[in-house]
């Protein structure tokens, strides 16, 4: 790493900077996957200014940023998604940092936040076809099956992956 990196909370002030690394980061992984014009409706959706500054200020959900050098250059949100202990955490890196390690630490911050909250398992599902998305995963979760999910209107397979917390 030839950056100085900051993973810390994210701020409303953060916005624009997540949007920008998903707008990036979704574009080099989903366009050859469910098409550009489904993309943006997607980033449309799930990253319009309202919904970060929202995510931004529930406590229960975590939401960090990745910065280098000043710039924000990946995310992490992260929750309980059911009470018997089970919680997710999703991540982007934009495109120019992948594989400098700026997913490694973005989990590592999900994982205590996810930990304060009494998780004990993340499970998270990533289509078949994001290569990078599932690099990822299987260095730091393990597989644990594949089913079909809706994404962007379409069922498509996605490999479901899980992390036990209380190894960590």
């Amino acid at each position: 790493m030839s950056f100085q990196l900051t993973v810390r909370p994210a701020t409303t002030d953060d916005v624009p900077g997540i949007q920008r690394v998903a707008r990036d980061s979704w574009h080099a992984v989903y366009d050859g996957i469910l098409g550009a014009e489904t993309v943006d409706e997607l980033l449309g959706q799930g990253y319009a200014p309202s919904v970060l500054e929202r995510m931004a200020d529930v406590d229960d959900i975590g939401l960090f940023v990745a910065e280098a050098d000043g710039d924000v250059v990946g995310y992490a949100s992260c929750g309980m998604t059911d009470p018997a202990g089970i919680g997710d955490l999703d991540l982007y890196v934009h495109p120019d940092y992948w594989g400098e390690g700026v997913g490694t630490e973005l989990l590592e911050r999900g994982e205590k936040h996810l930990k304060s909250l009494s998780v004990r398992t993340v499970r998270d599902e990533v289509l078949v076809d994001n290569e990078m998305g599932n690099a990822f995963y299987r260095k730091h979760f393990d597989h644990v099956g594949e089913r079909t999910a809706e994404f962007g209107g379409q069922e498509l397979p996605v490999n479901v992956y899980e992390l036990s917390l209380a190894r960590i």
